[in-house]
């Protein structure tokens, strides 16, 4: 008894896909090409400390954070995800969220073609400005606007973790305690490895931005 045939999508309708999701991509980033500041601010700092710590030394992939993640995941260990900061504005451009492996490798081939024509600044700041910060809150502007009435730009340390924290715990449409003490816990978290880290980003930026 043969089982169920799996069909492959074609070459045609693969790159047609492969065009409209970098189209996207190219339109989530085309407002933030060349118009910022060439530093991070400490909101950005933040969110790297939270999301991808090795951000600008790799190419759209961790593989070290990949390969580690998934060890643990085979072994049974609590591990986390291994998403980078590229990865997770593919995913959030394009909407493609499924869960499966040849999603993730799509993913992965995504976040590696867009080095060659983007800047890692434009990627980090096209994918804070659409990022989902809670209910009805898309973007760190919105986010940052909601909880302190400032740009992302503006926050002070402990201002930018807070909100960086809404990555991880996104603000519900009415917060609960028990969200509170969670939001409160990681954000704490951050602006504690922030300061340990905060050399590391200082000579990224003298080795990046000189």
């Amino acid at each position: 008894m043969k089982g169920p045939r799996i069909r492959l999508p074609s070459l045609r309708r693969a790159l047609i896909r492969l065009h409209s999701d970098l189209l996207k991509i190219h339109w989530a980033i085309l407002p933030h090409h060349a118009q910022y500041p060439q530093r991070l601010s400490q909101f950005e700092r933040l969110v790297l400390v939270l999301e991808d710590r090795r951000f600008f030394d790799h190419v759209g992939i961790d593989w070290r954070r990949l390969i580690r993640e998934a060890f643990k995941a085979m072994t049974f260990r609590k591990h986390g995800g291994a998403s980078t900061i590229d990865m997770q504005l593919v995913r959030t451009a394009t909407g493609y969220r499924n869960r499966n492996i040849y999603r993730k490798s799509y993913e992965i081939l995504l976040s590696y073609m867009i080095q060659f024509r983007y800047s890692k600044l434009e990627i980090l700041r096209s994918y804070l400005s659409i990022a989902y910060f809670g209910t009805g809150i898309k973007g760190c502007e919105e986010a940052s606007m909601e909880m302190f009435g400032k740009r992302s730009s503006e926050l002070e340390v402990h201002e930018a973790a807070q909100v960086a924290a809404m990555l991880v715990f996104p603000k519900p449409r009415t917060p609960s305690a028990e969200w509170e003490k969670k939001h409160l816990r990681r954000s704490n978290y951050i602006e504690f490895v922030y300061w340990k880290c905060e050399n590391r980003f200082n000579k990224i930026e003298g080795r990046i931005f000189s």
